[in-house]
């Protein structure tokens, strides 16, 4: 008899053995090919430590705090965490592991795809792991998972889950709860070893773990936050321990952590107040000036507001509880400092900086991606996104968002960063100076400073042409800041070192900082070039009269990087700039201009006007430079200089 009809699932109960090995085999590849991050492992785990704990939380147990503990072992190249959660019981302890077999309760879990312990148990040669008061209690480990998945000859055999005895005292000591320890290396693990962070002791893990995995969460607005606390031991290559105990599981939002920055609702709520008692609402007091960034947390109600007339975007974002979060820092360099001076990660390793943050249910996904701007792209890096969303059901694994979630949240990102751009006045002007947002110097501490760097870094001026009888200037230092520039180049033009440019106007307020104009008078000479006592001179006047351009507009920078940045951002307009006055050149220009060094005695025909050390040319913008840092080693030295300017700024450098 012919059987016309059948239940494929079912069917395939009875299928033979192999084709269903190989079925089940593919299938795990296709989850493990979804895993494609750096911190996939470590978030698999945590995430699921977090939901353990968060469940027995909801059984009402008297006194019981959620804790998690954690352990970097470099010297072993493994992973490890330990909660004191729900635990497993038999029947779910022995299928966990399977794939598309999940005990997670939709929307009050972090994940629900059920696919994470298959990725674990599958994705490593090494799994350990034990669960103990629920009914249950076992402890066990998985050998060779990842061997046997990439296996296509039929010689690893299928890994099976054998008991063994637990060396983790930690579990030990718990009543209740769930264990885990992967181990890292092996041709197609991520990461292979985990010195690829470059990261060694507790207080570097702590920052990427809270900043790139679950462990970092992320609260919604208006819920109460009940915080997991956990403990971080890192064993360094040479077996030393390091702990960091009472530790909050919670975001690392650069507010927190950088200081001088702004709520921005901080200032409308000032904004309302002086409105309301009939004052001018533009007198923001100047504590609120010179930040190093401003920030805003947005309901959900508050992100359609920003964006008006798409209804498709405001049905998504009521649909899924969108909240956000913004920082805009004045400069990209302050991500650099947070690496280096907090996070104390390799250098060039942002572990935080400019982007958007996907997120959902309490924790972040996936990589930080471009904000798509299409003007003032430069604001791309100097902000910081979050878009979190609720119950989103991110794709498998950690892969990220469906595309118009994923556009929604570009859409978002967008209209906060406009709304940022309008309040850009609140924040420093980058200078290119190095920032310093771990502390705010008392006066005395500055002082010390100020002594110790005109020690350490005194501005010495040997040409005897200058600053006749004493030959001193009298800032002794290096410039450490924009203002510093200011005051070495107006002592420069006093004591004729440099030679006609008359000052107009210096505003701190107005978009560019000065007013200038060349001004050449009798006698002719004092302008013209000689080696030894007028080195800054030009080599051949143009002028048969007295001549006074028209007015010109200067820009002072300590480092000339941060002007490069404004042109990008479209802060500033270079064809509206004649001349730029830095201590320090930067390497920014290399990407789009030709520097043409006037110090160099090759090129002394193409100075125009005395003092002036550079020329900048896109091939449609060309404007003058005056780099102090420069200008004084070339006084002290002219010949000493030359094989540097034409190893720098010549031909062959480019």
């Amino acid at each position: 008899m012919q059987i016309t009809t059948w239940d494929p699932l079912l069917s395939s109960k009875d299928a033979d053995a192999e084709i269903v090995s190989a079925a089940q085999k593919r299938e795990i590849k296709n989850i493990l090919k979804s895993y494609v991050g750096m911190y996939d492992s470590f978030s698999e785990l945590i995430q699921n430590a977090m939901d353990a704990v968060d469940r027995r939380a909801l059984s009402g147990e008297d006194c019981y705090q959620r804790k998690l503990w954690l352990t970097i072992d470099l010297l072993e190249n493994s992973f490890s965490i330990t909660d004191n959660g729900i635990g497993f019981n038999e029947k779910e302890f022995k299928a966990f592991l399977a794939p598309n077999i999940s005990f997670k309760n939709g929307g009050s879990t972090r994940g629900n795809k059920g696919v994470g312990a298959t990725y674990i148990g599958y994705g490593f040669d090494y799994l350990q792991f034990g669960t103990k008061g629920n009914g249950h209690e076992f402890f066990g480990e998985m050998i060779d998972g990842r061997k046997w998945v990439e296996d296509y000859k039929g010689i690893v055999t299928r890994p099976v889950v054998n008991a063994c005895t637990s060396d983790n005292p930690t579990f030990h000591s718990i009543s209740r709860g769930s264990t885990f320890k992967i181990k890292f290396g092996g041709e197609h693990t991520r990461p292979k070893n985990l010195s690829w962070y470059s990261a060694s002791t507790p207080e570097q893990w702590l920052y990427l773990l809270l900043i790139k995995t679950p462990l970092g969460s992320i609260d919604y607005l208006k819920e109460e936050p009940d915080v997991i606390s956990f403990e971080l031991k890192v064993i360094d290559k040479h077996g030393s321990e390091k702990v960091l105990t009472d530790n909050e599981a919670k975001y690392i939002y650069p507010h927190t952590k950088i200081k001088a920055s702004v709520n921005l609702k901080d200032i409308i709520k000032l904004q309302n107040k002086l409105i309301s008692a009939g004052k001018d609402a533009s007198a923001i007091p100047t504590k609120y000036f010179k930040s190093n960034g401003i920030y805003e947390y947005f309901d959900t109600n508050e992100i359609t507001s920003l964006r008006k007339n798409d209804e498709e975007y405001d049905e998504l974002i009521r649909e899924y509880n969108v909240e956000a979060y913004g920082y805009f820092t004045y400069s990209t360099s302050v991500w650099d400092q947070f690496n280096d001076s907090l996070a104390k990660l390799r250098k060039g390793y942002r572990v935080l900086k400019g982007g958007l943050q996907l997120a959902n249910n309490n924790m972040t996904q996936g990589e930080l991606i471009s904000i798509p701007l299409t003007s003032n792209i430069g604001y791309q890096n100097q902000c910081h996104i979050i878009v979190h969303f609720k119950d989103a059901d991110p794709d498998l694994g950690r892969k990220g968002f469906q595309p118009e979630l994923k556009e929604a949240a570009e859409k978002v990102s967008v209209a906060i960063v406009n709304r940022f751009k309008k309040w850009k006045k609140l924040l420093k002007s980058d200078s290119g100076v190095k920032p310093d947002i771990t502390k705010e110097i008392e006066l005395h501490e500055w002082v010390k400073a100020q002594e110790s760097h005109a020690e350490k870094h005194p501005l010495i001026l040997t040409n005897k042409n200058f600053f006749a009888p004493i030959n001193e200037i009298s800032i002794t230092s290096e410039p450490q800041s924009e203002q510093d520039v200011i005051v070495l180049f107006n002592q420069l033009i006093a004591g004729g070192v440099i030679r006609g440019i008359n000052l107009l106007a210096t505003s701190q307020v107005k978009q560019y900082d000065c007013v200038y104009k060349y001004v050449v008078k009798e006698p002719f000479e004092n302008h013209v070039f000689d080696k030894e006592n007028n080195p800054l001179g030009v080599e051949e006047l143009h002028f048969n009269s007295e001549h006074i351009s028209p007015p010109k507009i200067l820009e002072y920078k300590y480092n000339l990087d941060a002007l490069i940045q404004e042109f990008e951002n479209e802060y500033k307009n270079e064809k509206d700039i004649h001349l730029a006055v830095a201590w320090e050149m930067g390497c920014e220009w290399q990407k789009n201009y030709e520097a043409i060094s006037l110090l160099d005695l090759d090129n002394l025909h193409q100075r125009d006007f005395h003092g002036l050390t550079h020329i900048l040319d896109s091939g449609t913008t060309r404007f003058h430079v005056v780099v102090l840092k420069e200008l004084i080693t070339y006084l002290n030295d002219v010949d000493g200089v030359q094989e540097y300017h034409k190893e720098n700024y010549g031909d062959d450098f480019f």
